[in-house]
């Protein structure tokens, strides 16, 4: 199962370079991230990347703060309610989506989106009953 790459990071200049730079290093690619900010000064970072595990192990070894979670992603419509119809299957059954982020495929007419639920197994036997298109680990590092 694809993983995602959570980062704590304090929230002043240079933090988020520090993490990049680190990433650089360990040969690490960057595919897909998002960055939430807190009031209180602390941010998340989440990065989906070409190698998570020696990415964590990088960023541990620096000192940084990061864990890996299990992930769902999906591809999909690039089209209006394309996003509706795959958080329809989950709604319904009763999946909250903690965090979630997309992009799109130019190429291929699609797009991908990355599901960040409690239970990615359940989440993902779900919407592949449901026929949406699964990407292995394999084509998510890849991407």
């Amino acid at each position: 199962m694809a993983q995602q790459l959570s980062v704590f990071l304090e929230n002043k200049p240079g933090r988020l370079e520090e993490i990049t730079a680190t990433l650089e290093s360990s040969e690490t690619n960057i595919r897909a991230m998002t960055l939430a900010t807190s009031t209180a000064g602390w941010g998340v970072l989440n990065l989906l990347v070409d190698r998570p595990r020696s990415a964590h192990s990088a960023l541990t070894a620096a000192g940084h703060s990061a864990v890996l979670r299990d992930i769902v992603v999906i591809q999909m419509d690039d089209s209006p309610g394309g996003l509706h119809a795959v958080l329809a299957h989950l709604s319904a059954a009763g999946i909250n989506v903690q965090n979630a982020y997309g992009t799109v495929l130019r190429d291929e007419g699609g797009a991908i989106l990355v599901i960040d639920v409690e239970d990615p197994e359940e989440a993902r036997g779900l919407l592949e009953h449901a026929g949406v298109p699964l990407l292995s680990e394999e084509q998510v590092y890849a991407l």
